[in-house]
């Protein structure tokens, strides 16, 4: 029962961390799940989400200093012009996006349609600055 207790409050705090928790919609991602950061042996830090959106288009023009960001798809489909091109990304499939590459709002961007994403995204940057930073 009291394993059951743990898992049960361990859930209910993971299930109140949502977007609502960081900076306004405007400037952030949207669909934010979970959110951990861990130290790395170099003193670098790496950032860990899982984010879930339907409908999504593009996000806001932002860029990555540091070591750019990893996208893995869980389930669902997404997109990136990180290679040049647009490309749709299913299950199982993943991009890089390099340091400091600016990208977001584009108004080139493909429409999806009615598609959901589950998405795993990796960041490393240096202790205490933004992984992501939003261009107005």
């Amino acid at each position: 029962m009291k394993k059951f207790f743990k898992i049960y409050i361990f859930m209910m705090f993971a299930l109140t961390i949502n977007a609502d928790d960081h900076a306004d919609d405007s400037k952030s991602f949207p669909g934010l799940v979970s959110s951990e950061m861990f130290k790395m042996s170099d003193g670098m830090v790496m950032h860990v989400e899982r984010r879930k959106t339907c409908n999504q288009g593009t996000v806001a023009k932002h860029f990555h200093p540091a070591a750019g960001t990893l996208v893995y798809v869980l389930d669902g489909k997404s997109q990136s012009k990180s290679s040049g091109d647009w490309k749709t990304y299913s299950y199982n499939e993943y991009w890089f996006e390099k340091s400091d590459w600016v990208h977001g709002g584009e108004s080139d961007a493909p429409e999806l349609g009615d598609v959901c994403s589950d998405l795993l995204v990796i960041r490393v940057a240096e202790p205490g600055k933004d992984h992501t930073v939003f261009i107005d």
